[in-house]
């Protein structure tokens, strides 16, 4: 507010000094212009006069000037139009001026101001006075070639007379300076400056403070340009952020459930591990009591060790023999009968556990390595089994053996009426013929 109030008087100040000056100004042009007009009134009736007097010299000239007037008449007339026009000015400045002097009398504690500025006015308008001096002897100079000693005479004359009434003028002005109270100017001056020195750090301050405010002003406005490009960046970011929220939340609700069944079902196949394990190792048991006709070893199973951590899916397995409740594994304790029959058992074990929906049992070379007792125990074991599967719709046993005995002991359990033989021709050609099974 004080801020505002100051530049408005300052403003008002400022406009006011320039129209005291432009006042004084059109007033000392109108003056000079009056002098300027009386002084060529002047040197116009002083020539006239001359001319006068010097009647007989003029008269030989009047040719000269005849001429002269002729070839400047459209001089003269411009000049006179000038005249015209400076003399309209001259209205508008007295006019002026007059409402300059109004406004300078009202405006009482200025007026040592404007004097000192007035004095310093009238000593550049001496000093343009005497510009003007020499410009116009120059003139005057020119004008003596065309009117010789006469028109030199008229110059200096007029030089005489403009500079008695500057000085007259200039003595007027010290005496009105002398009538003014000095000691209450200089009060009236140095009121002012305390004042326009508290006025001017007032103005300072304020600038500060503007400065001040306009560097906060500054860096709220890059604050709000970052937040208006955050909000821009982050449009939407509600709706994106729930969105992926929804997702991620799916996404784990997802992973907890395929997490679950993948525990459910490591735990179902442990079960089913477990119990079809154990269903093959009581079906090799009692195989193995029925077929095997030592008494070395009480039966047979299969072990199987889990790798890495509990849990896990994949197993190593092993065949122990049992005997007297201690289990031993069979590698490098059994004889190779004993791995053959114990092969043989594992793997009827194994289809009768896992194939059961398939009929098809296949046996190559079942007795190899082993001897007549555990022969004939393998045949009872296989009759047995095919008893039990005669009523399945898809059973079928298949035998590839060597060993004519064996197939006897089939046929003489009533299980197989005949074979099919495979054997080779003179050209080594395949021949497969139907055999009956003779008891």
């Amino acid at each position: 507010m004080l801020q505002s109030e100051l530049h408005q008087v300052q403003l008002r100040e400022t406009q006011l000094q320039n129209e005291v000056k432009e006042s004084e100004r059109l007033e000392r042009q109108s003056h000079e212009n009056r002098e300027g007009i009386n002084s060529d009134r002047l040197r116009v009736k002083e020539v006239e006069a001359r001319l006068l007097q010097a009647n007989e010299p003029v008269e030989a000239v009047k040719a000269e000037q005849k001429a002269f007037d002729a070839s400047h008449q459209v001089r003269v007339s411009g000049l006179q139009q000038a005249a015209q026009e400076i003399n309209l000015e001259i209205d508008k400045l007295e006019a002026s001026a007059h409402s300059a002097d109004e406004y300078i009398k009202e405006q009482g504690p200025r007026k040592l101001k404007r004097c000192q500025e007035k004095v310093a006015d009238l000593q550049e308008a001496i000093q343009r006075s005497l510009e003007d001096t020499e410009r116009m002897r120059k003139e005057i100079s020119v004008l003596g070639d065309e009117l010789a000693s006469a028109s030199t005479t008229l110059s200096t004359l007029k030089d005489n007379i403009r500079l008695r009434k500057i000085r007259r003028e200039i003595a007027a002005v010290n005496e009105e300076m002398s009538k003014l109270d000095l000691e209450e100017a200089s009060k009236a001056r140095r009121q002012f400056d305390e004042k326009y020195g508290r006025a001017k750090e007032a103005e300072e301050e304020a600038k500060r403070q503007c400065q001040h405010l306009l560097g906060e002003l500054s860096s709220y406005r890059n604050q709000l340009k970052g937040l208006e490009m955050d909000a821009r960046e982050y449009k939407g970011a509600t709706k994106k952020y729930t969105d992926q929220l929804v997702k991620t939340k799916m996404s784990d609700m997802v992973n907890n459930d395929l997490e679950k069944y993948a525990k459910a079902l490591d735990s179902a196949i442990m079960k089913y591990h477990t119990i079809k394990m154990a269903e093959v190792n009581d079906t090799m048991r009692h195989l193995w009591s029925r077929t095997y006709q030592g008494t070395d070893i009480d039966g047979i199973k299969i072990i199987s060790e889990g790798e890495g951590a509990t849990g896990r899916r994949t197993y190593n397995y092993r065949v122990v023999m049992v005997k007297d409740q201690v289990e031993m594994d069979m590698r490098g304790r059994c004889s190779a009968g004993q791995k053959m029959l114990a092969s043989i058992i594992i793997r009827l074990a194994l289809s009768d556990s896992f194939g059961a929906n398939c009929g098809i049992l296949a046996l190559d070379e079942p007795t190899n390595a082993l001897d007549v007792d555990n022969i004939e125990a393998l045949a009872q074991s296989l009759v047995d089994i095919i008893r039990e599967r005669r009523a399945q719709a898809n059973f079928q046993l298949i035998i590839i053996t060597h060993d004519e005995n064996f197939l006897r002991k089939l046929g003489e359990a009533s299980v197989i009426d005949s074979y099919w033989r495979v054997s080779r021709d003179g050209r080594q050609k395949s021949i497969l013929e139907k055999n009956t099974i003779s008891l």
